[in-house]
């Protein structure tokens, strides 16, 4: 490939020589202070502060750039700024290596009879779809994914290794199930009494809208009657957990190692950080923001940004912690001063 065919494969302006060979892609934030770029290689420099970092950054070597640093660089492609982020994402689709499998049930996968499996889709070797489940048109199901009985997968959807779509579970179309992630296990719900503990059926599934991404060794637990609900454009980091009951909203980021107990809501636009936690029965207001590391014991409120355990709104937590770093001298000052009223009172008594 070179300049020019990039440039028109990504849409955007170019400037140098129009056979420049492309090569590759590499990361800028992977170079040393020391080296070079490397003429055949295409980098992203979308500001003058990533430049800063890198004092060796250019003339040599291709940029994906704004318009003002453009002219730094022998060769570039030229985006304006609001549009620069979509074009590195295309950038990075054009190099991206993935295989394409061939459309069928590959020998070795293991369907039952009863399954609907789109012609379209691609099951390879060492899948399971069991009884009932529906898999749709131009879906990949992985070696080792498992799509337990009525499951559906809608079309596009790719389940990767190890990942499981429980019985009578659902998700939608261009879905993203990665490895070891498991959609639809059993809520924990137990009733004890003296001497014995009960486990509480759980009779309901998961259902997923479109567009959702399931990340690595995520868990997504099943209701105890109807659904514990993910909403469209929402995005699941690795080892999160999502308790039974749970109805979560559109456009929504779970990032890792976050655990949201059961029957909790959490409404359009909402991060959460990673390493949160989420008391069971709790809100999150509609575009809630909270900071990693925190726990949430009580519903929050539209819009705001809350850190901590428990998590307060930040501009709080920001006086709290202020005032922590004072708190050893405000000590001294309280016992100082009550010792000074304590001598009072006791010259007072002796009036």
């Amino acid at each position: 490939m070179d300049l020019s065919e990039l440039a028109q494969r990504l849409g955007v302006a170019s400037k140098g020589p129009s056979d420049h060979p492309v090569r590759g892609i590499r990361d800028i934030e992977r170079l040393t202070d020391t080296e070079e770029l490397e003429d055949d290689q295409v980098y992203f420099i979308e500001s003058a502060a990533v430049l800063r970092r890198h004092p060796l950054a250019g003339p040599r070597g291709i940029v994906l750039t704004v318009p003002e640093l453009a002219d730094r660089f022998a060769c570039a492609l030229v985006v304006p700024p609001k549009e620069i982020r979509p074009a590195f994402i295309r950038l990075l689709s054009l190099f991206e290596r993935r295989t394409k499998f061939p459309a069928g049930v590959a020998p070795g996968a293991h369907v039952h009879e009863s399954a609907e499996v789109d012609p379209a889709a691609s099951v390879l070797p060492g899948a399971v779809i069991m009884e009932g489940a529906r898999v749709g048109a131009r879906c990949v199901v992985y070696p080792g994914a498992v799509l337990e009985p009525h499951a559906q997968a809608g079309e596009d959807t790719v389940l990767y290794p190890g990942a499981v779509l429980g019985h009578h579970c659902t998700i939608g179309r261009r879905g993203i199930v990665h490895g070891g992630a498991v959609i639809g296990a059993d809520g924990f719900g137990f009733y004890d009494q003296p001497g014995r503990r009960y486990k509480i059926p759980q009779i309901g599934n998961v259902e997923i809208a479109d567009d959702v991404e399931i990340g690595a060794g995520s868990t997504i637990d099943r209701a105890t009657i109807e659904s514990t609900r993910i909403g469209e454009q929402t995005k699941i980091d690795d080892q999160v957990h999502i308790g039974h009951n749970c109805q979560v909203g559109r456009y929504v980021y779970v990032a890792g190692n976050s655990a949201v107990a059961g029957s909790v809501v959490i409404e359009d636009g909402v991060l959460v950080s990673g390493m949160v936690c989420i008391l069971d029965h709790v809100r999150l207001a509609r575009g809630t923001m909270v900071m990693g590391v925190s726990g949430i014991v009580r519903d929050t409120e539209p819009g705001r940004a809350y850190f901590g355990t428990p998590a307060r709104p930040a501009r709080q937590m920001h006086r709290i912690n202020a005032t922590l770093d004072r708190l050893p001298d405000l000590l001294t000052r309280v016992r100082e001063l009550e010792a000074r009223l304590a001598a009072k009172e006791t010259l007072a008594g002796a009036d």
